[in-house]
């Protein structure tokens, strides 16, 4: 279920993300058919003197991360001499403009693609490989990436998109409400919970009825984002989406039902969170009518202009016997009809938001390259610095070219689980099926 409270930026991300949706697949085939039309004819839409040192960017930033861009972008200008022309489109439409874009001309030189859409995208050949230009710059520190974050920009067995950075999951908790019942370690100062027990154990105590009708003033734990909030439920049990080879719909076996099992006893059994259901949450976290939410990192800009709000961030608790956390990652992509001397310019360019994701992080983001990581600098983003914690085991949604397609299945099966409407193992089953017919067909 969809939470109207959203950061502008991440709801309209999930409008793409979970808008990976039927309209997106239909684009993306009749790219595939415009594609073999136009083959052979594409290439001159890049076929511009690479010194004419315009790179045309296109992505997705429209909250304050677009300003933290901006700047980075107006700095990297300063310093080259080379104009970038960055266009920042709503993730609600990005999608379907970029994918008629690579059809049928008008594509920028670089792009954003999420990590979960890489293979949907790959899968019609419209990236250019990095390869050559990643072996040709002897001073990127591959070796310095994130290899699960890394990984997540590859396809078959080609480098396809570059990591500006990783979203990931975590706990966003209110120090005041954690004090007041008294959730504290030997020095009086508010201890996140770590373990399922601790969590739990936290979440029952700051669940309160405050004016004795019968029903709490303040929870002590809201789901948010359906969707990613599962994720990171059965992934630390050992569940999924898929089987690796992504052939097999796994999502109805035990671990997973596990985990979705474990997230309605919040509810129906240890009345510690409500029904996601006619309940704003997030907005719940803000007014500090909520103590703790899984959201992710991007929603930080919301909580900073909570005026009198007290929040702070710490890795998601074990709720299973592994470490897990959903993420996100924005991948630097080109498309494949870049001539040479135009992707080495491009390149430049990708390499510079890269080495500058320090500066991107301060919008909200997380740095994938070790070594920035580790800069005192990055330490000092209280927030950032506990979510990044996580990114060795950051999980992301299956690397499915037909995502787009499954995704409704498993979030009307979360829906209505968590809703009471079906049983786990039911609701489970049901999108297991239908995803099953999905993936068996050619």
């Amino acid at each position: 279920m969809k939470n109207s409270s959203f950061h502008p930026c991440e709801k309209s991300r999930r409008t793409v993300t979970s808008g990976l949706n039927l309209r997106s697949a239909a684009l993306l085939t009749l790219f595939w058919v415009a594609s073999l039309l136009l083959a052979g004819c594409s290439s001159s839409e890049h076929s511009g003197d690479a010194t004419g040192a315009e790179i045309r960017f296109w992505n997705g930033f429209t909250g304050p991360d677009g300003a933290t861009m901006e700047k980075i972008v107006k700095q990297f200008e300063r310093e080259t001499g080379i104009r970038v022309k960055m266009q920042i489109i709503p993730w609600g439409t990005y999608y379907d403009k970029l994918v008629l874009s690579l059809a049928y001309g008008g594509a920028p030189d670089v792009f954003i693609c999420h990590a979960n859409r890489i293979a949907e995208f790959a899968r019609y050949g419209v990236f250019r490989p990095l390869d050559d230009l990643i072996d040709a710059d002897k001073g990127l520190p591959v070796q310095d990436f994130l290899p699960n974050i890394w990984q997540a920009g590859r396809y078959e067995g080609k480098q396809v998109g570059l990591p500006l950075d990783c979203h990931p999951q975590g706990l966003y908790y209110n120090p005041k409400l954690f004090r007041e019942a008294g959730i504290v370690d030997a020095q009086g100062n508010p201890k996140p919970p770590q373990t399922w027990e601790e969590f739990l154990q936290a979440a029952r105590r700051l669940t309160r009825d405050k004016d004795g009708d019968g029903r709490p003033d303040q929870w002590g734990f809201a789901f948010t984002w359906l969707r990613t909030n599962w994720i990171t439920f059965i992934s630390q049990h050992g569940g999924s989406i898929l089987s690796p080879d992504l052939k097999r719909a796994t999502l109805a076996e035990p671990p997973a039902v596990r985990a979705t099992q474990q997230m309605c006893d919040l509810i129906y059994k240890y009345h510690a969170a409500p029904k996601p259901e006619g309940f704003d949450s997030w907005m719940g976290f803000r007014q500090g009518r909520v103590a703790m939410a899984l959201e992710g990192i991007y929603m930080l800009s919301s909580v900073e202009e909570q005026k009198g709000l007290e929040y702070a961030g710490a890795p998601v608790p074990s709720f299973g016997p592994t470490r897990a956390t959903w993420g996100g990652s924005h991948m630097l992509c080109m498309p494949k009809d870049l001539p040479p001397e135009r992707a080495q310019l491009v390149w430049r360019f990708m390499r510079y938001l890269s080495d500058h994701s320090l500066d991107w992080a301060e919008g909200g983001q997380i740095p994938v390259r070790r070594s920035l990581l580790k800069q005192p600098r990055f330490r000092q983003m209280r927030v950032q610095y506990q979510f990044a914690k996580q990114l060795p085991y950051v999980v992301f949604e299956p690397a499915s070219h037909k995502s787009t397609e499954i995704m409704p299945f498993y979030d009307a099966a979360i829906e209505a689980a968590l809703l009471g409407i079906k049983t786990p193992q039911d609701a489970l089953n049901e999108a297991a099926r239908r995803i099953q017919q999905v993936l068996d067909r050619p």
